[in-house]
């Protein structure tokens, strides 16, 4: 085993759009500050980056299809061709904006580690040109291996403008280690080519209780439900929004919805007949906040979303959108952990019938719960943090010079 280092590290942490990805990288970054390391974190500009914490930031400007405002349409797609977008969303244009941007932090500030969203290929790529370890954590919770060969031709692209050698196995796709925040029965070891290291999902401490969460907790309510679309999808969910405000409005339970950036919570305000006694609409409520309150979890099945309800031993109707939500609500329902409708069909009478049976039904719970014991039987975030210090200091050179402080420079603003 290595050993620990000597000194503070300086560890790059990346991401390449949206909370989704970021999220995952959070607690290990958090962490590593907490043990007195440096880091830098790079990612989109958006207000997912300005909110999360950092003082030192390289915000990237990169358009994301979610930057715009309302939910627009829902976008149909085939449900047995999920994860077809990879090399569309991640690649081209992405992926080479990432290389150069990464490579800057890299050359400017001196790292010794690189840290980064399992689909932020630019930065793998960057880290590799720069002789530096690469620790990949994974943002998908559930799906399978399926969309890699689609980019194995413009990952080799990739590698031939950074001056890389081919990699015909995508080996660099599993890094030096890949963390997963997830249980082996949802992503199994077979699905990485290198070492696996799980990772207990790990809540962000939050400084003051949202006002939301309060409320959401007080009330005579028996039930508490939480609706939410994510951070991304939100924005193409057509009427869905309201389709579930309708559904869950007649069940005897306080109610919080969360609309997510770029919707104005206004557009979904109860009515008189469902007042603000049962109802609440926010943009955004920090979901460690809600999840040990809530008794139904009602979602798109974005990762972060499901791993949370099912940490907290919450049931959950999925509603899929597109990329790896299929998966996640079909490991949801085939755990027996909740239901998985049609978002474009389902009526809102047939949605409040299956929130109705989960919730007067005891084996939904208890699937959660067990779930959720696997959960917070993984390695914690210190344990990864001694594994990430560990690849470090056996890649750095024994007479290395001290690392740069972030703090003695101008946070990167470049485009």
């Amino acid at each position: 085993m290595a050993t620990p280092p000597d000194r503070p590290l300086n560890i790059a942490f990346s991401f390449p759009r949206g909370r989704g990805h970021l999220a995952p990288l959070l607690p290990i970054a958090r962490h590593a500050e907490a043990v007195g390391h440096h880091t830098a974190l790079i990612g989109a500009r958006e207000p997912v980056l300005e909110q999360s914490g950092f003082t030192r930031l390289c915000p990237r400007d990169i358009t994301l299809p979610s930057s715009t405002v309302g939910t627009g349409s829902m976008r149909p797609f085939d449900s047995k061709r999920v994860l077809q977008k990879v090399e569309e969303v991640f690649l081209g244009t992405a992926a080479y904006g990432a290389l150069i941007d990464v490579h800057q932090l890299l050359t400017e500030w001196p790292s010794d580690i690189l840290v980064c969203s399992e689909f932020d290929f630019g930065a793998m790529t960057a880290a590799e040109e720069a002789g530096l370890p690469c620790v990949v954590v994974t943002a998908f919770a559930t799906a399978s291996n399926s969309w890699k060969d689609s980019i194995r031709v413009p990952i080799q692209q990739l590698r031939f403008a950074a001056g890389l050698a081919p990699d015909p196995h995508l080996t660099m796709l599993d890094g030096a280690l890949t963390v997963v925040p997830a249980t082996a029965s949802m992503r199994p070891d077979s699905d990485f080519g290198g070492s696996v290291m799980r990772l207990r999902p790990t809540p962000v401490e939050i400084a003051a209780p949202h006002p939301a969460a309060e409320w959401f907790r007080a009330g005579d309510e028996a039930i508490r439900i939480y609706v939410t679309l994510g951070t991304e999808f939100n924005t193409s969910s057509g009427g869905l929004f309201g389709r579930l405000l309708e559904a869950v409005a007649e069940l005897p339970a306080r109610i919080l919805v969360t609309t997510g950036p770029w919707v104005d919570p206004r557009t979904f305000e109860p009515g008189e007949r469902h007042g603000p006694s049962s109802i609440r609409v926010e943009q955004y409520v920090p979901q460690a906040e809600l999840m040990q309150h809530a008794d139904l979890v009602v979602n798109h099945g974005g990762s972060s979303s499901v791993v949370g309800a099912l940490d907290s031993g919450v049931p959950m109707i999925v509603l899929p959108l597109g990329a790896d939500q299929v998966p996640n609500g079909n490991y949801v329902e085939a755990a027996g952990a909740g239901a998985m409708p049609n978002a474009e069909s389902a009526t809102s009478a047939e949605i409040r019938a299956v929130a109705e049976h989960i919730l007067s039904t005891a084996t939904y719970r208890s699937a959660a719960r067990a779930i959720g014991a696997q959960l917070r039987s993984l390695p914690t975030v210190g344990e990864v943090m001694t594994a990430i210090e560990g690849l470090a200091a056996s890649a750095r050179p024994a007479e290395a010079a001290p690392p740069t402080d972030l703090n003695s420079m101008e946070p990167n603003t470049r485009a």
